[in-house]
């Protein structure tokens, strides 16, 4: 029998979509508190190759933020949030597909695009909902000049 999926309530799907925007927010910014305020405190970012195997997997606060760490090879980023399809797993989880564009600018002034479908499980929290878990899988890469 094929399961059909439940879409959450109109203000269960935004603050599913903030999480998402949040996150990119959170990346492009720099700003390791507003990445933890995204997740459950032992919530998990796992990166995959375009290949579908893992890089690394981080659990926890510290281990998540050495995000920031691989990154700053980038003087900047800019990632661009568009689909994202929730659906209620349960009272208290949920779980979506979210597609972004993600520009790397490099120091020496090419910039890096990236494809990338995240996959989140969330948990709803007495703050509201949090990611639990969340796969960063890139499609494909792309390279080009800027002006």
């Amino acid at each position: 029998m094929t399961r059909t999926p439940v879409p959450p309530e109109p203000g269960d799907a935004l603050a599913l979509r903030r999480l998402a925007e949040s996150y990119a927010l959170a990346v492009d910014g720099r700003e390791p508190a507003l990445l933890d305020a995204q997740f459950i405190d032992d919530g998990r970012l796992v990166a995959h190759k375009p290949d579908g195997t893992v890089l690394w997997e981080r659990s926890g606060s510290a281990e998540r933020n050495k995000l920031f760490d691989e990154l700053a090879v980038f003087p900047r980023t800019f990632h661009q949030v568009g689909n994202h399809v929730a659906e209620v797993t349960g009272p208290e989880s949920a779980r979506a597909v979210t597609y972004s564009l993600a520009h790397h600018l490099g120091a020496d002034g090419g910039d890096v695009r990236c494809l990338v479908r995240y996959e989140d499980e969330y948990r709803r929290t007495p703050d509201g909902w949090r990611i639990a878990a969340r796969a960063v899988l890139p499609q494909w890469y792309e390279r080009s000049e800027t002006l």
